[in-house]
């Protein structure tokens, strides 16, 4: 499988994200009815309720249920409804409970949901996450001293940064700006090392680092000081020199202003990103902890989710929180779930409308998918036209809707200004005419934004279109170069595999080149289709159904039309053909380019007419094989 599909992202163009942690999956007392069970909701958690036609708010079996659904609301129900003895099992809970209280005002309830109340206000034996959080409600109160005070007594015990972070955002939201700057400098490295590729580990210290400087370049920005707000975002781009033309584009954004919202910090606001702060230090404690046992982070991430959902409560204005909560719900097929969060939103913006429209349309609802992709463009602007037909464009094609989807690339391209924007313009009409079979086209489009903007990622999608286009020996050229360059990219090396298996009769070289990636990332999904893929070229049915079918299990409960297509094959040949039929219908359903599904549609009606590959003997793989060489090129 040569690309990783991704959702469809349309940030800001220096956004941050925000992950999550802690609630219970323990079921709710039986008989409890959602619209009076606990203490009052506050108005933001009420207007999250997931309402049947009648108007009576869904109720469920867990808490979990209601996070899958995007019902904040139907979640701290069922949480309120709990014995204190059960919310004590996890700190968190009693915090969302906090949160609510707090986004409601009344911030003597948040202290009692929290304990602290009395002389346990001031009790430091209490969590300190509670403490931390009781520092920011002294500041909804109005008292910004007395907050920062606080918060310099109890932020100790923080996870990683992110102590030092909140209290820049509270120093920001008081308007002691210098202060807030003294500490984003003094938590900037002098030497900053970017990732090598998507699997390196350094990733995760520099996403730490990106977060500060960012926000850092900003508060100058907010000040009027550009010229110093320019030269604190130039130690990214010089870390990343490959990605010269995006970091220019942001940098033109911090002088100019363009596609830049870059609004003062309140307190809730402030609060808000202090949470998505601590959200995403838990989430990679864990993935750490979790992978440094073994072992791998699947299925919904329930802490994530609630954590997210209740920032929300505090901010319903964040759209950078509210896209993470979004994805991640989209990320396990909880399309009903996504396009709730994304139509729940205080006030309609393009970007939501258009992850609204993705999720209905894998959703199985396409008219309400076309109803949000209209709705995008006709309250789109000058500040967000461009971002929005970028996903609108991609929705059109999914949605087969050629001649709307033709239509809207000229006005995306006239839009596009500087390098960054022209070459993700010039990418999106490439995809797009792929999608259709236009293959010169599209590779033509994939030249241009290469051209704009010569980083790894518009080589490999230029490869891939040149591939598609039959130019093959121009493909391997620029594959070949990407995995010298880039020699531990399990995905470099996927791409190059995949192309061989494929595009070329070299099998066994492709082979050898997947064992590798597969050896680099043996729980990607993607890979492993690849590499099954591969052994049913080489006529090893059994092992190539036992590796795709490990492949779909792992992607589960979402589904990739390429890796149902290739089951297809594999079921049919092994005298499978119901299983065969029933994975190509799944491959039809998961929006495949045109020119496959023309292919696809062919075998459900006529099953296979090309003769079962041949076995033959697998390769030896020897370390010498994984090694490149220049004159491999």
């Amino acid at each position: 499988m040569p690309l990783k599909p991704s959702l469809i992202a349309l940030a800001f163009l220096l956004g941050t994200s925000a992950c999550a942690i802690g609630p219970s999956n323990q079921a709710a007392p039986s008989g409890l009815a959602a619209e009076t069970a606990g203490p009052p909701l506050s108005p933001a958690a009420l207007a999250t309720a997931v309402r049947q036609p009648d108007g009576i708010r869904t109720t469920y079996a867990t808490p979990v249920d209601a996070l899958k659904a995007g019902d904040t609301a139907g979640y701290l129900t069922l949480l309120a409804a709990q014995s204190e003895e059960a919310r004590g099992d996890d700190r968190f809970l009693n915090a969302y409970l906090a949160i609510d209280r707090a986004a409601a005002g009344d911030m003597a309830g948040a202290r009692a949901r929290l304990g602290l109340t009395g002389d346990a206000a001031d009790d430091f034996e209490q969590p300190g996450f509670y403490l931390w959080i009781d520092s920011w409600l002294i500041a909804l109160e109005g008292d910004l001293e007395g907050a920062i005070n606080r918060h310099r007594e109890v932020a100790g015990g923080m996870p990683g940064i992110t102590a030092d972070l909140s209290l820049a955002a509270m120093l920001e939201a008081a308007g002691r700006n210098d202060e807030a700057l003294a500490v984003y400098d003094a938590l900037t490295p002098i030497t900053i090392e970017a990732p090598e590729h998507e699997f390196d580990p350094q990733g995760i210290v520099f996403a730490h680092v990106s977060t500060v400087i960012v926000r850092h370049a900003l508060l100058l920005q907010r000040m009027g000081r550009i010229e110093e707000a320019k030269l604190v975002y130039q130690k990214l781009a010089d870390a990343e020199p490959e990605q010269a033309a995006s970091y220019a584009a942001a940098i033109d954004s911090l002088e100019t202003g363009k596609n830049l919202e870059n609004k003062p910090l309140t307190v809730r606001t402030g609060f808000a990103l202090a949470l998505s702060d601590v959200s995403y230090s838990m989430q990679q404690q864990r993935y750490i902890q979790t992978a440094m046992m073994g072992g791998n982070i699947d299925g919904f991430d329930d802490k994530r989710a609630a954590f997210d959902l209740v920032i929300l409560l505090i901010d319903p204005e964040n759209e950078n929180v509210r896209s993470g909560v979004i994805e991640a719900l989209y990320s396990e097929a909880l399309y009903a779930g996504a396009a709730h969060v994304a139509q729940t939103a205080p006030e309609a913006s393009p970007s939501l409308q258009i992850s609204a429209a993705q999720a209905l349309l894998m959703n199985g609802d396409e008219p309400g998918a076309r109803d949000a992709i209209e709705t995008a463009l006709d309250i789109s602007g000058d500040a967000d036209r461009l971002s929005t037909l970028y996903g609108a464009l991609q929705l059109r094609a999914l949605l087969d809707d050629k001649t709307a989807a033709y239509d809207l690339v000229p006005e995306l391209l006239s839009l596009a200004e500087n390098a960054a924007e022209q070459a993700a313009a010039h990418g999106a009409a490439s995809s797009v005419y792929l999608h259709f079979g236009d293959m010169m086209k599209a590779a033509d489009h994939a030249r241009d934004a290469r051209a704009l903007d010569d980083t790894h990622e518009r080589r490999m999608v230029l490869a891939d279109a040149l591939g598609q286009a039959g130019l093959i020996s121009e493909a391997l050229v620029i594959l070949r170069s990407e995995r010298l360059a880039r020699p531990n990219d399990p995905y470099t090396l996927n791409s190059l595999g995949y192309f061989l298996i494929t595009r070329t009769d070299r099998y066994e070289e492709g082979y050898k080149v997947l064992a590798r990636a597969l050896l680099l990332a043996d729980s990607d999904p993607y890979i492993a289709d690849s590499f099954g893929w591969a052994l049913y070229k080489l006529g090893e049915l059994e092992r190539a159904r036992g590796l795709v079918e490990s492949a779909r299990d792992r992607l589960a409960p979402k589904s990739h039309w390429e890796i149902e297509h290739h089951l297809g094959d594999i079921y049919w040949n092994l005298d499978r053909k119901d299983d065969a039929r029933a994975a190509w219908q799944k491959a039809l359903d998961n929006y495949p380019p045109s020119s496959e599904r023309d292919q696809i549609t062919a075998k459900l009606k006529d099953g296979l007419t090309t003769p079962k590959p041949e076995k033959r003997p697998l390769p030896e793989i020897s370390l010498e094989d994984l090694e490149v060489e220049r004159q491999d090129i």
